[in-house]
């Protein structure tokens, strides 16, 4: 494992011991501000458990986490369909997202469908696997956005040289599968060789820039959808203020920013699920007092569409390898070479976090490797990447839980969705899915754009708003690049006067007077972003 580098070296870690004391990357799913809602409501569970979660033998090293199989199972059940209900919604949306492209529009349930079963598929692996008991693993937030570039970037290749339907649709799944298990693959080769430690050294203010993006993009695609308008970039944004996306937006933009500031003024467990019961009955309950049928909904836009109801194991259809267009994979090779470090690192920012929480150190390679396995697994049953997610991993850690029948739990109730006999999200209105989308932006970007400043040096600050600017200019792969470089340039300008300061103190505490110790302040300040997610 390499040495990681000092705070005066890169702000991404300070030394705290022996664990790293970082801030998580948003995998979240839920976004960082649901992780409120569950405290109150742990805390309680948490005195009531025979087992704490900090209960460590405290050795020094990796270790992993005792599978306490006295948990009681009533509450592992409870906490199980919890979490269950509250990610389901969310994969539906980051389904949304992936297929957000106006042709995947008639085929949407299915490829919804295939989501939640790649959620499910990253559950069984993380409760298996994982040497954390109480891990919640999905399809998560820091791949989607490659994924759906790549969606987008083999739809127009494809139509350049003339695909149909099926052919296009065979090649996008198949190679977005594909990619996600040469991920995995990728993952286990950097756990196996123990070189997590180098995928670690992302500079913090390019991965607050890449984290507020990821706000921004789910934004967009939660309006986009709404406003039944296509928009692809910052440039088309004129389209959500003409009058009929403006009319269908509007809903879902303020529901999402209640459900935010609903979010952080009632810290309960069910004001996230109390929320989007409310916009389902809201929105049924003016079809009927105002004599609307779902048709007329369903027609103007309100709803997606009624697709024809196929048999579960049909899910699968559009992955026909005859039909495979297979000249318009090699040029996703770039995105997917950026989204597997993307990945990588996310995950063990996640780790890192947990580990922190548990009070000892974690093993990184093994849990990367965890997440490789999980990832080559959801490729071969066209799936989608994931990795751990850490609001839920830690709700379920302060509630004291630590048998695996939990995530079995979430498993199961996700299979069951995809069995349902009926395309669920035809029923669902696209301001229930834009809402939660738009929440779980106003917190990323909030939480990057606007109250990091709080907690990073000044310089950190601008490379993250400069590296913000470049995702949105040049996109995800050459935005990552661009901020490294920048972040590179202005360390190797300031080094020189870091290292004066740091000698002046030292020279100052010499002769006994008062100084600001420079490590000191910046651990302070990232355990204080720690706390912010916890």
């Amino acid at each position: 494992m390499p040495h990681r580098p000092t705070s005066s070296q890169n702000s991404l870690y300070h030394e705290h011991g022996d664990i790293p004391t970082v801030h998580t990357s948003s995998n979240a799913t839920v976004s960082s501000a649901v992780i409120k809602d569950a405290e109150d409501a742990a805390n309680d569970a948490m005195q009531d458990s025979e087992v704490s979660p900090h209960e460590t033998d405290n050795k020094d090293g990796p270790q992993e986490v005792p599978i306490d199989e006295k948990t009681p199972l009533s509450m592992s059940i409870t906490y199980g369909i919890i979490n269950a209900v509250i990610l389901l919604p969310v994969m539906m949306s980051f389904g949304n997202i992936i297929y957000r492209d106006a042709f995947f529009t008639p085929y949407l349930s299915k490829l919804i469908k295939l989501t939640v079963l790649s959620s499910f598929v990253h559950q069984m692996s993380f409760s298996t696997f994982s040497g954390l008991p109480f891990a919640i693993g999905q399809v998560q937030d820091a791949g989607l956005i490659f994924l759906s570039a790549m969606a987008s970037s083999i739809i127009k290749k494809c139509k350049d040289q003339g695909c149909d339907d099926a052919s296009i649709l065979a090649t996008v799944t198949i190679g977005l599968s594909v990619c996600t298990s040469i991920l995995g693959a990728g993952l286990i080769i950097i756990g196996r060789l123990e070189l997590a430690g180098y995928i670690e050294y992302l500079p913090m203010p390019v991965i607050g820039g890449y984290l507020a993006f990821i706000g921004f993009f789910c934004g967009q695609s939660g309006l986009s959808m709404m406003g039944n308008v296509e928009v692809d970039r910052i440039f088309d944004w004129w389209k959500f203020v003409e009058f009929d996306a403006f009319i269908h937006l509007l809903p879902g933009l303020v529901g999402g920013c209640g459900i935010y500031i609903a979010i952080g003024k009632i810290r309960h467990i069910s004001v996230l699920p109390s929320c989007m019961v409310i916009i389902l009955v809201v929105f049924y309950a003016v079809l009927f007092f105002a004599d609307i049928p779902v048709v007329i909904a369903r027609e103007n836009k309100w709803l997606n569409d009624l697709q024809e109801q196929t048999p579960w194991y049909e899910t699968w259809a559009f992955l026909d390898f005859r039909k495979v267009v297979w000249g318009a994979l090699p040029s996703q090779i770039f995105a997917l070479l950026s989204m597997t470090v993307v990945v990588a690192l996310s995950s063990s920012l996640d780790v890192a976090a947990i580990g922190l929480e548990l009070g000892h150190p974690l093993d990184y390679n093994h849990e990367l490797k965890t997440v490789g396995f999980s990832n080559v697994i959801s490729g071969l049953t066209g799936g989608y990447t994931g990795s751990y997610i850490f609001s839920q991993s830690i709700m379920f850690l302060r509630a004291g839980i630590k048998s695996r029948v939990a995530g079995y739990i979430v498993a199961v109730i996700e299979l069951a969705s995809v069995l349902l006999p009926f395309p669920i999200i035809a029923y669902i209105p696209k301001i229930f899915f834009g809402s939660l989308l738009v929440m779980i932006a106003v917190d990323l970007l909030h939480e990057w754009l606007w109250a990091v400043r709080l907690k990073v040096s000044r310089l950190d600050y601008i490379i993250a708003l400069c590296t913000f600017a470049l995702f949105l200019l040049v996109g995800v792969e050459f935005g990552i690049l661009g901020g490294c470089v920048i972040h590179f340039i202005v360390m190797r300008c300031t080094q020189g006067k870091v290292e004066n300061n740091e000698c002046d103190a030292l020279l100052q505490d010499t002769n006994g007077n008062n100084s600001i110790n420079y490590d000191a302040t910046h651990e302070q300040n990232y355990t204080g972003m720690m706390k912010d997610i916890s």
